[in-house]
């Protein structure tokens, strides 16, 4: 289930969500439209992404829960955010992709006059060159990266979480 939870994942990072409703899904796309790509793996992974997400409704309802008695802006839902917010900025730093210049990392096209390659990042040898309008998809892409690689630690993350909240 956990490439499930990765696809759930993806998912919110466009700001998309996805329902259960009896053995159908209901997807609802967030601030941008769910790339046909995304689309698709949700059809393939339909009954794991139902499986998942039957597990997971208790832990909505206890997150629900929460939420009302805490509020969902608590300092410890804030914490929690922050914290791995700040694990996933880590891990990209951590984890450059650099690319050559003069051709986008994303879309390969090479530069040209009407279609500049930029390049992004602060360290020298670690640039990622690629057209600015590449840039959201190419960056929500690391950014599912980063999600994937430290949710896959599991127990270590949480063991490093609960050591920046004992601090």
């Amino acid at each position: 289930m956990s490439a499930a939870r990765d696809l759930l994942a993806d998912l919110d990072l466009i700001g998309a969500r996805l329902e259960p409703a009896g053995d159908r899904l209901i997807l609802r796309a967030g601030r941008t439209a769910v790339p046909s790509a995304l689309v698709r793996r949700v059809r393939e992974a339909k009954a794991d992404l139902l499986a998942t997400l039957a597990v997971c409704t208790d832990q909505t309802v206890l997150r629900r829960d929460q939420n009302r008695e805490h509020g969902e802006n608590s300092p410890l839902h804030q914490a929690e955010d922050w914290t791995f917010e700040s694990a996933v900025v880590e891990w990209l730093n951590q984890h450059p992709a650099p690319s050559a210049p003069g051709r986008c990392a994303w879309c390969s096209r090479p530069e040209s006059p009407s279609a500049v390659v930029l390049a992004f990042g602060t360290e020298p040898g670690t640039h990622a060159w690629l057209h600015a309008e590449c840039w959201p998809a190419w960056h929500q892409a690391r950014r599912a990266d980063a999600v994937a690689a430290l949710r896959a630690t599991g127990p270590t993350l949480d063991r490093a979480l609960s050591n920046d909240n004992d601090q």
